[in-house]
């Protein structure tokens, strides 16, 4: 998300205020434009089957329109989407406040729709007997069930960890380094060297986590709460956090942590990597345990599914 930086003097200890992001008209011209985009590369490598282009189109935008209607409904900031070739699609969104109720509904809007769309055009298929309807039922099932694999950053991965990992600082690790190493032998067996672009990602993501996690040991030793947003932080705050912040981030060492400086934007980015916000812990633990069963339920449906039927893929192409 980006931070528009509202010029102010340079005063030293005083935090710099950011702009509120309004919704824009140029987020909708990038989301047409990276979805034009993502169709044209398909269209060009997979030109001699359009059928395929369009249906593996409509299937992302069925997954995506269900996170994108889930943050509006339920109230989120700043909502986009962007598609991106070969890695999908993402919608990104500002909620007033982390709560994990919100979090697990727009994260399950996306794929859960999705495999209930696909069991309906299998029926579908089952019934009149037409190929099209197995094609958009397969696709919207396996891309659906591929995206609830417990593998971060995928929804099943971001799932799990909302619901249980939340805060654990070495369980959240663990988990990303098991991620990646899944994520690794995915590639190696399928020979699809795209997934390595994801493994990347998880290995800065990482490292970033490392650099944070590192920034937090510190406040807590000296006292300082982290546990709160960047719209309440006090000018005092501020200077505390983005001095420990400076000592321990290789990124913002041109900083000096004593002067504010006129372009604060790197350092308010990291910043709200540092800040918590408020967590609201409201789930219980057998919303939890429900969550988890229908989240296994869609995993293996797809399985029960196309047991008896031969997933000729090679014949779409």
């Amino acid at each position: 998300m980006e931070n528009h930086i509202i010029e102010t003097d340079d005063v030293i200890g005083k935090k710099p205020v950011i702009e509120e992001p309004a919704e824009r008209k140029d987020a909708i011209v990038k989301a047409v434009v990276s979805l034009g985009l993502y169709m044209g590369v398909y269209f060009f490598l997979f030109r001699q089957n359009l059928q395929w282009v369009l249906i593996l189109v409509a299937v992302m935008l069925l997954h995506e329109a269900g996170h994108f209607i889930a943050m509006k409904l339920l109230g989120y900031k700043d909502v986009r989407m962007f598609f991106v070739p070969f890695l999908g699609a993402f919608v990104s969104g500002s909620p007033d406040t982390i709560s994990q109720r919100q979090r697990t509904i727009t994260l399950l809007a996306g794929p859960i729709p999705g495999i209930f769309a696909g069991v309906v055009f299998l029926i579908l298929h089952y019934s009149t007997g037409n190929s099209l309807f197995y094609q958009l039922s397969l696709m919207l099932i396996l891309l659906n069930a591929f995206n609830l694999l417990p593998v971060s950053p995928l929804d099943g991965g971001q799932l799990l960890e909302n619901l249980f990992f939340y805060s654990g600082r070495v369980i959240q690790q663990g988990f990303i380094i098991l991620s990646a190493i899944l994520l690794f032998y995915l590639a190696v067996i399928t020979r699809n060297y795209f997934v390595l672009l994801i493994v990347w990602l998880l290995v800065l993501r990482l490292r970033n986590m490392n650099a944070v996690n590192a920034v937090r040991r510190s406040l807590e030793k000296e006292g300082i709460s982290y546990h709160t947003t960047y719209e309440e932080l006090s000018d005092e705050a501020y200077c505390n956090i983005r001095q420990q912040m400076i000592f321990h981030i290789k990124k913002l060492r041109a900083y000096d942590p004593d002067i504010i400086s006129d372009d604060e934007g790197r350092v308010i980015g990291w910043m709200n990597k540092i800040l918590t916000g408020h967590i609201k812990q409201d789930m219980s633990i057998n919303e939890k345990i429900a969550v988890t069963v229908l989240w296994i339920l869609a995993l293996i449906v797809p399985v029960f599914l196309f047991l008896d039927k031969k997933m000729n893929l090679h014949s779409w192409f």
